[in-house]
């Protein structure tokens, strides 16, 4: 599924999201809005490919069967993958925004986002820190 002919984009993003309608539509907003999107429909699928997608962001769903958003960046950091990464999920706490910051997640967004909301966090994880 990896692929090194992209397209020139604003960025190539990998999303990983258990919910084919998720997946299905974040993808097709995102593309309209010039971004390249790889999907994953969980951690484990991520993981058994044997090389890290070239990606520039992550956008990953926190409550998935398997392994959830947070271990699966901690092995994707593990492993050597440190571009900024998103989490998107429907069941935002302050402890989990707390846990998800201190596993590398720059930031947290509530599902289902508005897709300009989605795009200005994504846009934000582009921009060198100030």
């Amino acid at each position: 599924m990896v692929s090194s002919d992209w397209p020139q984009t604003i960025g190539k993003l990998l999303l990983v999201d258990d919910n084919d309608a998720v997946r299905r539509s974040f993808s097709i907003m995102l593309r309209a809005r010039g971004y390249s999107v790889e999907t994953y429909r969980s951690g484990v699928e991520v993981l058994c490919n044997r090389v890290l997608p070239d990606v520039d962001c992550l956008l990953i769903d926190y409550k998935m069967p398997g392994i959830d958003g947070l271990e699966l960046l901690g092995r994707l950091r593990c492993k050597g993958l440190l571009v900024p990464a998103l989490m998107i999920t429907g069941y935002i706490s302050s402890t989990l925004e707390v846990r998800a910051r201190a596993v590398g997640f720059a930031d947290i967004i509530e599902k289902p986002p508005p897709v300009d909301l989605l795009v200005e966090r994504i846009q934000r994880l582009f921009e060198p820190p100030a």
